[in-house]
């Protein structure tokens, strides 16, 4: 997996873009991306476009967030306990 360490360490800091806005929060782990709730809406982000600073977590790269918003949709179903199969 991409990420080091205790993967827990990511959880409940604020995310921040690459020009260090402050765009969400990570609220859970879905197999290798990480949840965040940005506004309204759920975002899943692969652990190899993020970064962990401190207290914050920095995006890497581009996101293509209509993409991270249909990955979300599966760990949302998951949590519903429907496995989109």
């Amino acid at each position: 997996m991409a990420f080091k360490k205790n993967k827990f360490q990511y959880l409940a800091k604020f995310v921040v873009d690459s020009e260090g806005k402050r765009i969400g929060e990570s609220i859970s782990i879905f197999e290798d991306m990480l949840i965040i709730k940005k506004e309204e809406k759920f975002y899943a982000i692969p652990f190899k476009h993020v970064e962990l600073a401190g207290n914050e977590i920095h995006i890497k790269g581009i996101v293509q967030w209509d993409r991270a918003e249909n990955l979300a949709k599966r760990w949302k179903n998951a949590q519903n306990g429907y496995s989109g199969k």
